[in-house]
């Protein structure tokens, strides 16, 4: 009779150890699809945030181009700013996009002091008037640098 009993209990003792391992193994496998899972969502929203930063230079730098006026600028600039601050935090420093943004908010704001009529254009040196033209030609030919510093880092399958 005691053998009986101690095969009974030998072999509740292993389904509860095979049970116990079968659910230690599904945990294992939620686990790994819940870090796979949370991986991709921190690839998408560092995607989404990289991109937000490309449409708010984009939207400051076509404003500028159409020379729109300092008041619709004004409201441009703010975005393209928090943008450009973002730019430090969210790019490599080798990528050099933080550095490119802060040449192009230097010239841009060159650009928007001239358009705003703040110093006549009569008033300013030949030099000065040189340099608001290297730098209206420089911000004209800016999307392609902006498009090739960015690429990299807004091909969704390579981050």
């Amino acid at each position: 009779m005691s053998s009986m009993v101690s095969f009974w209990i030998d072999l509740t003792l292993r389904v509860v150890t095979a049970g116990a391992a079968f659910v230690a193994l599904y945990v294992a496998l939620i686990n790994r699809r819940q870090w796979r899972t949370n991986q991709e969502k921190l690839r998408f929203d560092l995607y989404q945030r990289r991109f937000d930063i490309y449409l708010r230079v984009l939207d400051f730098h076509l404003a500028l181009l159409e020379r729109q006026d300092e008041p619709q600028l004004a409201v441009l600039y703010v975005p393209f700013l928090k943008a450009f601050c973002e730019s430090k935090f969210l790019f490599p420093k080798e990528s050099g996009i933080y550095d490119f943004l802060r040449d192009y908010n230097v010239r841009a704001a060159r650009v928007r002091v001239s358009k705003s009529g703040i110093e006549p254009l009569g008033d300013i040196s030949q030099e000065a008037r040189a340099q608001l033209t290297e730098d209206e030609t420089w911000i004209k030919d800016c999307v392609d640098i902006l498009d090739e510093k960015l690429g990299p880092y807004l091909n969704f399958h390579s981050i």
